[in-house]
């Protein structure tokens, strides 16, 4: 028997593992937020009207100079670390996750520029855990809701990416990929001189992604040993862009969701086969 305990707690160990990370390379270039620095609050904070400067973000200005966010990520790193040796489901983890939660609303202030749809999936799956695992109301049923919950909005976005790719004619001429990897931020020479040697190859990437990006809510309603195909395909998908690209937090945001898929996928496969 799948318990929802062990699968919400194995959700949230890899998403920490990832969060984790992506904080520490926060706290190594932390200078970015620094008066002079790429993501200086003195230019955030023109994202909004006076009037907001003036009331809710006005206690936090100080928090977000480089001193203050070295503060807020040091102690991101200590609640992350407690969330491994205290469970989900007991006091003191739902507190120290609801901290968590906490410091990554605070801290996405001041990095929106930084964000990306990893940084959503996290907040989204955070949100999730902290709702449904409250000591007052938590019950197996409203955990069992907040996993299909995580699931589907996964299998929504690999879906949405999907189409929106089969719309686009760079991604249907089979030119998108070597793009990419001919880009400064997101490029490597090895992989977009292979492309360029190997066209076929850049085509048969382009519609792998598009089709199996598109089709992938399969997962959660085909035979588990066909629905781990959809899974061992987003690892290595995943796993190679954090490789090429250096977007490793989608690698673990989104890992993060298969052991919910995983669970969706048994309960569905009780019904239907």
């Amino acid at each position: 028997m799948i318990l929802f305990n062990d699968i919400s707690q194995t959700v949230l160990l890899i998403l920490s593992v990832g969060l984790l990370i992506s904080t520490l390379e926060y706290l190594k270039k932390v200078q970015i937020f620094s008066p002079n620095g790429l993501l200086s609050w003195n230019v955030m904070q023109l994202k909004w009207t006076k009037h907001d400067q003036r009331s809710f973000l006005k206690p936090f200005f100080k928090l977000f100079s480089a001193s203050g966010l070295t503060v807020l990520f040091s102690i991101r790193c200590l609640l992350i670390i407690g969330l491994f040796f205290f469970p989900l489901q007991s006091s003191i983890g739902w507190v120290l996750i609801s901290l968590l939660g906490a410091s990554l609303l605070i801290s996405s202030l001041a990095t929106y520029y930084g964000s990306d749809g990893s940084d959503q999936m996290s907040m989204l799956i955070i949100i999730t855990l902290i709702m449904c695992n409250l000591p007052v109301l938590a019950s197996s049923k409203l955990r069992e809701i907040g996993l299909w919950f995580i699931a589907l909005q996964a299998c929504l976005s690999y879906a949405v990416a999907g189409i929106a790719k089969l719309v686009s004619a760079e991604w249907r001429s089979g030119t998108a990929i070597k793009d990419v990897f001919s880009t400064k931020t997101y490029g490597s020479k090895k992989a977009t001189g292979f492309l360029k040697k190997y066209p076929a190859a850049n085509r048969f990437l382009c519609w792998n992604v598009i089709i199996m990006e598109s089709i992938f809510p399969l997962c959660l309603i085909l035979p588990w040993e066909f629905a781990l195909i959809f899974l061992i395909w987003g690892f290595i998908f995943h796993f190679f862009t954090a490789v090429i690209m250096g977007l490793n937090s989608f690698f673990w945001a989104f890992m993060a969701t298969y052991p919910a898929i995983y669970f969706v996928n048994h309960q569905m496969s009780w019904h239907l086969f």
